[in-house]
């Protein structure tokens, strides 16, 4: 079998070595190479780049001022090394990449997904690319990724970002359920007493808004939503989905919620209810997807997977949390705002 080629960056590695310690010696030492070869790799590197990188002396060593302006690059160079070797690694392992939106780490049918597979296919290296969604789409268009799972307004196709550029039909994709948008309401507010509310109710009422996190045009599309309705939307420290939650018993406000993350425990004071908006309309679907190039058996496999964790229809996954339902009055009270 041929050698993989060698991708450690070895040269730069010794010199910022030598530059940190200022010695040969505890530099060679550090390596486990002799004094003399680490010396001769630095003599090449000083050959090859045009000028010295350190003075020498019989009891000092010392950058030069070129060595000095060299040394952080060097640093990117190892590092960028490092992540080169580890992408020739995984295409050479034939690692699946799946591309997954930044804060859905918390999505219960996520991680089984992920789960299910992993235990299904133990021989399939997986690797999971962290991206905003804007990215994701971009990625795959170019290959970079595999697979993505993503949020979206539901029957949107795409995010705006992939609209944009023309890559909405290029992607096929899978509906893995489907949420609708409500509050999550804390103890103490007027809401939680009910199970929903009439969207007429938000009028005046303030409520924790949802960043670009998620996406630009699921954000937008909810804020449009709400404002309509006359809601006061609030910024708070963070605006992903699962920040709003924690902040929901701290402001002592309403948030948007997804309806994909997890209730936190019962505080002090009580719990964090999740609260119909009735006539609101606006639903959140978590969805896979893939480009039509050409796919490796480990994405087909993969894929397969998600239709069955799809279930017989688009939306099949039950709802975490409360089902909605009327309110037990026909209009509870409205809270100050």
């Amino acid at each position: 079998m041929k050698k993989p080629m060698d991708l450690d960056a070895r040269p730069y590695r010794y010199f910022v070595t030598v530059a940190e310690k200022l010695s040969f010696r505890r530099a060679a030492e550090a390596h486990n190479i002799s004094q003399p070869a680490l010396s001769a790799q630095i003599r090449e590197l000083e050959r090859r780049l045009g000028f010295p990188l350190f003075t020498r002396t019989r009891h000092n060593v010392e950058l030069t001022a070129q060595g000095t302006l060299f040394l952080d690059n060097a640093r990117r160079i190892i590092l960028e090394t490092a992540l080169i070797g580890r992408a020739a690694e995984e295409i050479r392992r034939d690692w699946l990449r799946v591309g997954i939106a930044h804060h859905m780490a918390g999505i219960p049918e996520r991680n089984a997904l992920i789960d299910s597979f992993l235990a299904a296919r133990p021989d399939n290296r997986l690797r999971i690319h962290g991206r905003a969604p804007a990215q994701l789409y971009q990625e795959l268009a170019d290959g970079m990724i595999e697979v993505a799972i993503n949020l979206e307004v539901a029957g949107s196709g795409a995010s705006r970002s992939a609209v944009e550029t023309g890559m909405a039909d290029e992607f096929p994709r899978i509906v893995l359920g489907r949420r609708p948008v409500a509050l999550a309401v804390p103890p103490g507010h007027a809401f939680h007493g009910v199970d929903a509310v009439a969207l007429s109710q938000l009028d005046g009422c303030r409520i924790g808004s949802l960043s670009r996190a998620h996406g630009v045009r699921l954000s937008e599309v909810i804020a449009r939503g709400l404002r309509q309705a006359g809601a006061e939307l609030v910024n708070l420290p963070e605006g992903d989905a699962p920040a709003l939650i924690r902040y929901a018993p701290i402001f002592g406000i309403p948030v948007i919620s997804l309806g994909w993350f997890a209730m936190p425990e019962e505080r002090e004071g009580g719990r964090l209810k999740q609260v119909a908006v009735e006539g609101l309309g606006i639903e959140t679907e978590l969805v896979a997807i893939r480009s039509r190039r050409p796919a490796r058996a480990a994405v087909d496999r993969f894929w397969d997977l998600m239709k069955e964790g799809a279930g017989d229809a688009a939306g099949a996954l039950p709802q975490a949390g409360v089902t909605p339902v009327r309110p037990s009055e026909p209009n509870p009270p409205r809270p100050s705002p």
